[in-house]
């Protein structure tokens, strides 16, 4: 049994067009050895960019983003994306906190990022001046210890508690009432 190559018809066709092309110059008076060398060449080339892969990565169909009822895909994505290099947290979990508090305190009228006097006393007696003053001064992302007191920070606001008062802030375990 011959196996047989398969070939494409438009790179027949592309061959056949060169080779016109080389008799042509033969014709109009280019020596022969030039018109030879020069329609191999083509050849080659025309051969080369057909049969170098340019690496397309495949298209896989996208999962459906349904969000059902129960699933904590918010929680997961930052829980996946928590970890960083150097002993710190990634760019993707700081920003994802940082964006956590300054939306928590949008919903009490407060702006995390303003430099207005008033709101920033306002934003460090919510969350605390140690870390209101990390999030807004220290662009790099933080360790692992400080992102868990500006989550536990974060929790308080949501529980309407400031800072110091009861829970975790204070060195005491807060258990929930709800589990």
């Amino acid at each position: 049994m011959k196996l047989r190559v398969p070939t494409d018809k438009k790179i027949l066709t592309q061959a056949a067009l060169l080779v016109v092309t080389g008799i042509a110059l033969a014709y109009l008076g280019l020596d022969l050895p030039h018109t030879i060398a020069l329609t191999v060449a083509l050849l080659i080339a025309l051969v080369l960019s057909r049969r170098i892969d340019a690496g397309h990565d495949p298209q896989h169909r996208a999962l459906p983003d349904t969000n059902r009822d129960g699933a904590r895909r918010d929680l997961s994505d930052l829980t996946w994306a928590m970890h960083g290099s150097h002993g710190r947290v990634s760019e993707r979990a700081h920003q994802r906190v940082r964006a956590l508090a300054a939306t928590a305190l949008a919903d009490e009228g407060i702006d995390l990022h303003s430099t207005d006097p008033a709101q920033v006393r306002a934003a460090a007696a919510r969350l605390g001046t140690q870390v209101h003053q990390q999030m807004t001064s220290d662009p790099r992302p933080p360790t692992m210890k400080v992102l868990r007191s500006w989550v536990s920070a974060i929790e308080h606001l949501a529980d309407g508690q400031p800072v110091g008062e009861g829970g975790r802030s204070a060195g005491r375990q807060q258990t929930r009432s709800d589990a």
